[in-house]
């Protein structure tokens, strides 16, 4: 009496062979007969596959690829989801706690000085005894050094103050401080060097 009989893969349809009292055990406890594990996994995730379906962002109008899973993409992109996520409620909340802890920001001047200092150490030492102020408010405008004893003001300025739109943004800048009683002087520098004291002489 053989003790192997032959039985099909439910998954993949290959006959392999069995035990027969495996067989027998498999049917009483009512299991299926699959090939290897690879097979008997992927019968039991069929059920749980959705079919794919083309949605449209509804913030930009765009196509994806998604699928009938209740938790599925609805946005193109992250972009989109945070501007589709974002309620009235939710922007009035996200408002409310920013202006709760506005007295923790750093005033741009002062943020400034942090970060352009290192520009600035040559000419510290040729201004150690002069009255001056690096990063200095005018009005809503802030100026690069302010000489105060000869209330002069110098911009030091790269390749971009060369275009138009930023030269109307620097005449406003600089008709501000006028009527500030200040004078504004421009020097060419290389952006991203220390600034060589030679740019402030005669001032």
């Amino acid at each position: 009496m053989p003790t192997m009989i032959p039985v099909i893969c439910e998954y993949c349809t290959t006959p392999f062979t069995l035990r027969i009292a495996e067989v027998n055990r498999n049917k009483k406890l009512g299991r299926r007969f699959f090939c290897n594990r690879s097979c008997a996994a992927k019968y039991g995730n069929a059920p749980r596959k959705y079919k794919q379906i083309i949605r449209v962002c509804p913030i930009c109008g765009d196509r994806l690829i998604s699928s009938e899973k209740p938790r599925s993409p609805k946005f193109c992109s992250r972009s989109c989801a945070s501007k589709g996520s974002m309620t009235k409620k939710r922007r009035q909340g996200s408002r409310a706690g920013g202006l709760a802890k506005s007295a923790n920001l750093v005033p741009p001047e002062i943020a400034l000085k942090k970060r352009e200092a290192w520009k600035y150490d040559l000419l510290k030492q040729v201004l150690n005894s002069r009255p001056h102020e690096f990063e200095y408010r005018v009005g809503k405008y802030i100026f690069d050094l302010a000489l105060l004893d000869t209330k002069v003001l110098v911009e030091f300025d790269g390749k971009d103050h060369r275009a138009a739109a930023q030269k109307n943004l620097d005449t406003v800048k600089d008709q501000t401080a006028t009527k500030a009683g200040f004078m504004v002087i421009r020097r060419s520098v290389v952006p991203v060097t220390v600034i060589d004291p030679s740019t402030i002489e005669g001032l």
